[in-house]
């Protein structure tokens, strides 16, 4: 097999890119993987409370169906 300076160059090149792009887009990668966990920590949580909202109302409606306690929030 004979050696080929032209590709040994190319992926000595390729090999020496690589680890100095690597060095610059870490900070960027990380960057953008901490936004995308803050914002799915925050989509999070907004469904979370319009869930506990939802079953309030479902637990209100089946209150006044089951003529459980006068609906205390409307006289107030």
């Amino acid at each position: 097999m004979r050696f080929h300076l032209t590709s040994f160059l190319i992926g000595f090149g390729a090999g020496a890119a690589t680890v100095a792009v690597g060095r610059h887009v870490r900070p960027a990668l990380v960057e953008i993987a901490t936004a995308a966990y803050q914002l799915a920590d925050a989509v999070t949580a907004r469904v979370v409370m319009a869930q506990e909202d939802f079953e309030d109302v479902l637990a209100e409606a089946r209150a006044r169906v089951r003529g459980g306690a006068d609906d205390t929030r409307a006289s107030a």
